[in-house]
């Protein structure tokens, strides 16, 4: 939801960029922040999805256990990479 809202704040890259391409402010009289309906649209849906758990599945203990492991192990890689 944060990328896709980002273009709606002027001082932050991407919105200077799509004000500097379009040629136009992102609020005020002719700006696009009005018609940019997916910006707006984004954050309630993940909104949406975050109560209801809709498209979200549970991991199970096992698959966290492995998940951790493999984390332990790029962390030991880097840590190795450090010091060489």
């Amino acid at each position: 939801a944060g990328t896709m809202t980002s273009n709606l704040v002027p001082w932050n890259t991407c919105g200077a960029t799509m004000a500097t391409f379009l040629g136009v402010g992102q609020w005020g009289a002719g700006g696009y922040a009005p018609y940019a309906i997916l910006c707006w649209i984004n954050p309630l849906v993940s909104i949406f999805y975050g109560f209801t758990g809709i498209s979200m599945t549970k991991m199970t203990d096992e698959d966290y256990e492995k998940i951790l492991v493999q984390r332990e192990k790029d962390k030991a890689e880097a840590l190795a990479l450090l010091e060489a």
